[in-house]
């Protein structure tokens, strides 16, 4: 089981809220900008500042975390990292609804260029891992998060259309370790 718990105050006290799904606006559990503290059962979850999964963000793997010192009363939205972070793999298409010229990445791409693909990208298949698409090469720009099982038909909805010039897999290196 997949859950997320999110408390209040440091420590796990105060009120909380229990998880177990992708939330794009914690107002709908009433826990809008309130942790304080959190836990991770099973899967890695990503947590971000804004709703819609934008804004700043952190990966936490499975474990207790009594104090959340950047994130605390910032956490705006949550998507939870099916599969884990192991093994990412990706593929871009050239055109919406999966068409025209594909290339599919295992590892970091610092520009897309290598793989004449910059700035092409019109939809995607993520199929392991999370990954953040950066609009600039070599991990800069804007930045659009994506998890195992986002099959996005169509960039362009997001604004992302022809927009992706590097990417890189959320490596377990970039998450937050947890209190053992």
């Amino acid at each position: 089981m997949n859950a997320l718990e999110l408390f209040e105050s440091p420590n796990f006290k105060g009120s909380s809220v229990s998880i177990e799904q992708d939330m794009e606006d914690l107002t709908t559990v009433g826990f809008l900008h309130k942790a304080g503290s959190l836990k991770v059962h099973g899967d890695p979850w990503i947590v971000f500042t804004e709703i819609k999964y934008k804004g700043q963000f952190k990966c936490f793997v499975e474990g207790s975390y009594p104090s959340i010192p950047a994130l605390e009363k910032k956490i705006s939205s949550v998507r939870v990292v099916r599969g884990g972070l192991y093994n990412p793999t990706i593929t871009l298409f050239e055109h919406i609804n999966y068409g025209g010229k594909s290339v599919t990445l295992e590892k970091a791409a610092n520009s897309l260029k290598l793989y004449g693909f910059d700035n092409m990208a019109s939809s995607q298949k993520n199929f392991h891992g999370a990954w953040i698409l950066y609009s600039e090469e070599y991990y800069n720009g804007h930045q659009m998060v994506t998890v195992a099982g986002d099959d996005i038909p169509d960039y362009h909805k997001f604004g992302w259309g022809d927009k992706v010039s590097s990417l890189k897999p959320l490596d377990p290196p970039e998450v937050s370790e947890a209190l053992e």
